[in-house]
């Protein structure tokens, strides 16, 4: 009966220590999982379109809504995407959670640009815009703005967050969009040169629509009209102020500048068509700036392609080499305190030689499951980190390079050099200095 009496308890305890193995390796597999999660912050108000300055907040006030034409198709800027870098507590990219989210800076960087153009494709086949543009900021006049963020692009899984506002600063919405593609995609000879993150495309340019939809013809013809007024009042603030009010409101705890028009001014008004004819000069350069846009695309598209069919089978067995390290880990560090409590019982009792002889036994066994475990875990992150060299490797500077530009305008030759955004920074800061010289007479000493 005391032999009988002994087994009993060792295999209560047994099942006590089963209990706990499961509940750690439950919280464990929700720590990994969490550990995964990387939280940015961005306190700055959305504000899109061109602006002189950071507008002061004023009351609302609707103005007016004429119906100036009844096919009012809405033009669209699409800013190069968000990379999506996770910041640190100084709003700095955090290097520490690059490497752990396995993020190539300048690959990203060039997928910010990719999946702009990306996107721009998707929104040209619905045919229910003016232009749709690929731009190198916000601050390009326009009545539409869809602004993209890379949540996770890897080859296997993309995920992108969406958020379309339009020139009266107003957010319609903001959406996140995933997919991930099968291995099974780059075997498929009908793939060769298809996109492989196509539909998360398709999908986020579904919504622009949806969204698009739900406005009447008068909303569209104001969107139309405050574009025009931003643009005036960003060349000549002390003539258009009073056209606009600006007030900073909060939408789904994004905050934003809203801006409302009270009036227009008079069609024959000499000082905004000379504005307009300016505005038509920058929307010229931002149209010349989608042949760079289509060039880039075209040169890194299938460096970009081989970069996803070369590395997609890495990632997918460095996700499940990962994953296996984590779960070996887990359960060999388990392991061992099995191996440490059963151990501490057999010592309880040293008069119960039966009973001692078959907790050690389960102790011996449950250490050496806990050393393999942990080997094979190490073993694991070895093969983890040459996988993950094979995607560094692959992933080598893509980069937008654009060649020097040169300009006829009005008898002048200007030559722009630099990025696409630095070449249109320098136009507009020539069309601003053109308006203020014209704006200001020749003194008489």
């Amino acid at each position: 009966m005391q032999t009988s009496y002994k087994q009993n308890r060792a295999l209560a305890w047994c099942a006590n220590i089963s209990r706990v193995f499961a509940w750690t390796l439950l919280a464990s597999t929700i720590i990994l999982a969490g550990c995964n999660t990387t939280n940015r912050t961005n306190n700055q108000p959305l504000l899109v379109g061109p602006s002189p300055a950071v507008p002061n907040a004023a009351n609302d006030q609707q103005g007016p809504t004429e119906l100036v034409n009844a096919e009012i198709f809405l033009d669209v800027a699409i800013p190069a995407f968000d990379p999506g870098f996770p910041l640190d507590n100084f709003g700095e990219i955090d290097g520490d959670e690059l490497e752990e989210q396995g993020i190539w800076p300048q690959l990203r960087r060039t997928e910010a640009k990719i999946f702009a153009a990306d996107m721009k494709a998707a929104l040209d086949d619905k045919k229910v815009f003016g232009t749709v543009s690929v731009v190198p900021d916000a601050s390009t006049p326009s009545d539409l703005f869809v602004l993209g963020e890379i949540g996770k692009s890897d080859s296997e899984e993309v995920e992108i967050t969406i958020t379309v506002a339009d020139s009266t600063g107003e957010i319609w919405g903001k959406e996140s969009f995933e997919h991930t593609v099968s291995q099974g995609f780059m075997r498929d000879q009908r793939n060769q040169g298809k996109n492989p993150y196509e539909p998360v495309f398709k999908r986020a340019s579904d919504y622009v629509v949806s969204l698009l939809s739900k406005l009447s013809i008068d909303e569209k013809t104001y969107i139309k009209n405050m574009s025009l007024m931003r643009y005036a009042r960003y060349y000549s603030p002390e003539s258009y102020d009073d056209f606009i009010n600006t007030d900073l409101k909060r939408k789904n705890g994004q905050r934003y500048y809203k801006f409302e028009l009270t009036k227009l001014p008079d069609p024959n008004d000499p000082m905004l068509k000379r504005i307009e004819d300016l505005r038509a000069q920058e929307l010229l350069f931002v149209d010349r700036l989608q042949d760079n846009y289509e060039v880039f695309q075209a040169e890194t598209r299938e460096a970009y392609g081989t970069w996803q069919e070369e590395t997609l089978p890495e990632v997918i067995a460095a996700r499940k080499a990962k994953t296996e390290r984590n779960t070996k880990a887990v359960v060999g560090g388990i392991a061992a305190i099995l191996a440490a409590i059963l151990i501490a019982k057999s010592a309880e009792k040293d008069d119960r030689p039966s009973d001692q002889k078959a907790l050690e036994i389960g102790a011996v066994a449950a250490g050496i499951g806990s050393i393999w475990a942990i080997n094979e875990s190490f073993k694991n992150n070895s093969r983890l980190k040459v996988h993950s060299a094979v995607i560094e490797e692959q992933g080598q500077a893509l980069d937008l390079s654009v060649s020097p530009t040169v300009i006829d305008f009005e008898n002048q030759t200007i030559e722009l050099q630099g990025t696409a955004q630095e070449q249109y920074l320098q136009w507009k800061t020539h069309l601003r200095k053109m308006f203020n010289e014209e704006d200001t007479p020749d003194v008489q000493l």
